[in-house]
């Protein structure tokens, strides 16, 4: 039984059980769905005209709450004329009355009277607080109130709100008052199952077309939404509600880039969904924000640097990563995907305006392509639902991809893929050794990487919390280890060009820096000459921009600074031969130069002449 059917019973058990002197409360995150519970589950329960709904949005004082609890209850009651105002209109004199006791006296009146013409039915009021984190005063009247209505006017009370965030903002009162007037309090937390279809029921889809292909895509590959949301700890069906948006948004202007590629579309939601949560729940400061959809920003490792995810030392002793660190790392990492299929612009662009703009899409789905068999072998369900000749088909074509054609050189992918082939052969889905499987495919890797036909990726974390590749462990290990040496390989050999595509276009100083900010490229040359006459070719606003980039690299973060000390030696060489060139010329030009010729030598960003090393203690 979940979260929901628990709390349907408890409110249900509430109802029903006379002479309650205490209010009940659902507790829950913001967007987990709790006021969707109240309207469309519980609401039914209690009886639309048994129900005042009073919202705590903005309301300060009982004056407020009684306000709209007099909206209320002046249309309600029966034959069609409210309780307060079928008795105002037979009672002209009442009217008086309350004007001078005030909206109190209404309330009380009304609630008295309301009493009256239930109790014969059976009935009680039922008053749903809702939004109790929003309340602007102060919480212990707020709570003492309800407190009133529910001992001593016998009204059935449901507060709904985060208590996470009401005790953030009230410290150790919500806890103090919540105790006497609070008799149980219930958490709401959906299965993802509950969560997803519910956000479906949420969208408003432009067109059936549109409904039938994005219900079909989601259901279809429901597990991989589901291991999401499960990883990220989310069941908030606002941000999953909002995701599948968007996605219709972008479906409706890009019909024909979608229709004949599925496996693509289910992977950029994926990709859409993780930056979302990532965004609205974990990493939502203005600040955080922006780091986050920065389009230049274009790898999960340089964002993970951004945000300081990382290890961190304390007193001297590494401690790894706090839980929320690994859940933000995993969805980073699903957010970017990993491969050049899965673009970032127009998906940073819906999320950063709420609306589509096209300019920003002109090359997001440059690299989808047709569906392949071996994409929809990656799908759990969606393979297990197939008959056997169908299945068998699909099985053969991964296979011959894999071992024969060996042209699925993407590490993330062949390692989703032995973890699917190795547990389908522990389930009997089919009939393969073992130990051979593993052996077959641990060669398969050693070959790609050996031949260099392998994708470098800057870092793999696939499991998520999950407990996949518990049958191929040493075979992840490996992957995971291999692909660190395999990437640094390939990133030197791209980075000894970073002075030739310099020289080329000198225009591209900026991106290059961005790009190296973290390496030693003072430290990449064949001979010190050739770095020198590049930098001597540039102009001096850009000669100007990279003395300040170098003293950037200094002054702020670590692993800049690591890549300063590592290029430091062999850096000289260069340094030597400005200094040479231009100690006695003067100008612009040449102040700049002394400049990048100073910093080499100190890793300071002062005119004192003399190095010092950091690194020891003076």
């Amino acid at each position: 039984m979940d979260a929901k059917s628990n709390i349907v019973k408890a409110v249900k058990t509430y109802i029903e059980t006379p002479d309650t002197k205490y209010a009940i409360m659902i507790d829950g995150d913001w967007g987990c769905g709790k006021t969707f519970l109240w309207k469309n589950i519980l609401l039914p329960e209690v009886g639309e005209s048994e129900a005042i709904y009073v919202s705590m949005f903005g309301l300060k004082d009982i004056n407020d709450i009684e306000n709209e609890i007099f909206k209320s209850l002046s249309m309600m009651g029966a034959d069609d004329d409210g309780v307060l105002k079928g008795l105002l209109n037979s009672n002209p004199n009442m009217a008086e009355d309350i004007r001078f006791g005030g909206l109190g006296f209404a309330v009380q009146f009304g609630l008295k009277k309301w009493k009256e013409t239930r109790i014969k039915k059976s009935k009680r009021l039922f008053i749903c607080f809702d939004d109790l984190e929003r309340w602007a005063g102060d919480i212990e009247i707020c709570l003492s109130y309800i407190n009133k209505l529910a001992e001593h006017n016998g009204a059935k009370c449901l507060v709904i709100g985060n208590a996470k965030d009401i005790e953030k903002k009230n410290k150790n009162k919500f806890q103090d008052t919540k105790e006497k007037t609070i008799g149980f309090k219930y958490k709401l937390a959906y299965s993802p199952e509950t969560v997803l279809k519910a956000a479906i029921s949420l969208v408003n889809f432009p067109s059936p077309e549109c409904q039938i292909y994005i219900e079909n895509i989601l259901t279809k590959n429901s597990s991989r939404i589901f291991d999401l949301l499960t990883s990220a700890n989310c069941s908030n069906i606002r941000t999953v509600s909002t995701a599948i948006h968007y996605l219709t948004i972008i479906y409706s202007n890009n019909k024909e880039k979608f229709a004949p590629s599925p496996a693509s579309a289910i992977s950029y939601f994926i990709s859409l969904l993780s930056t979302l949560i990532l965004v609205e729940h974990h990493k939502n400061s203005n600040e955080d924000r922006k780091k986050i959809l920065d389009p230049s920003v274009n790898n999960s490792y340089q964002l993970t640097e951004k945000l300081g995810i990382k290890r961190h030392e304390d007193n001297g002793q590494l401690k790894k990563l706090t839980d929320e660190d690994r859940i933000i790392k995993h969805l980073i990492n699903t957010a970017f995907y990993q491969t050049n299929e899965i673009k970032l612009q127009g998906k940073f662009s819906i999320i950063n305006y709420g609306f589509y703009r096209a300019e920003d899409f002109e090359d997001e789905f440059t690299e989808w392509k047709e569906t392949e068999d071996y994409e929809y072998y990656m799908d759990t369900f969606k393979f297990w639902y197939l008959d056997d000749e169908e299945s068998n088909r699909i099985f053969s074509n991964t296979c011959s991809a894999m071992f024969e054609k060996k042209n699925i050189t993407h590490p993330s992918i062949l390692l989703l893929l032995t973890n699917r082939l190795i547990n389908d052969i522990k389930r009997g889905v089919v009939d393969l050794d073992f130990e051979k499987t593993k052996s077959d495919i641990r060669q398969l890797f050693e070959e790609l990487y050996e031949q260099k036909r392998m994708e470098p990726l800057r870092s793999i974390d696939l499991r998520g919390g999950t407990r996949r590749f518990e049958y191929c462990e040493e075979i992840y290990t490996y992957v995971v280890e291999k692909n660190k040496e395999y990437y640094e390989s390939s990133e030197k050999i791209d980075l000894s060009k970073f002075w030739v595509k310099l020289k080329e276009n000198p225009d591209s100083l900026n991106e290059l820096m961005d790009k190296y900010k973290s390496f030693e490229i003072f430290a990449l040359y064949d001979t010190p000459e050739e770095i020198a006459e590049v930098i001597e070719s540039l102009r001096n606003d850009q000669l100007f921009k990279l003395t300040r980039w170098m003293g950037s690299r200094i002054n702020e973060e670590q692993s800049c600074l690591e890549a300063v000390d590592k290029e430091h030696d062999r850096a000289q060489a260069i340094a030597e031969i400005l200094e040479k060139k231009y100690n006695n010329q003067y100008g612009v030009k040449a102040g700049h130069i002394k400049q990048i010729a100073r910093v080499i030598r100190n890793k300071r960003t002062d005119y004192d002449p003399e190095y010092i090393d950091k690194n020891k203690k003076t």
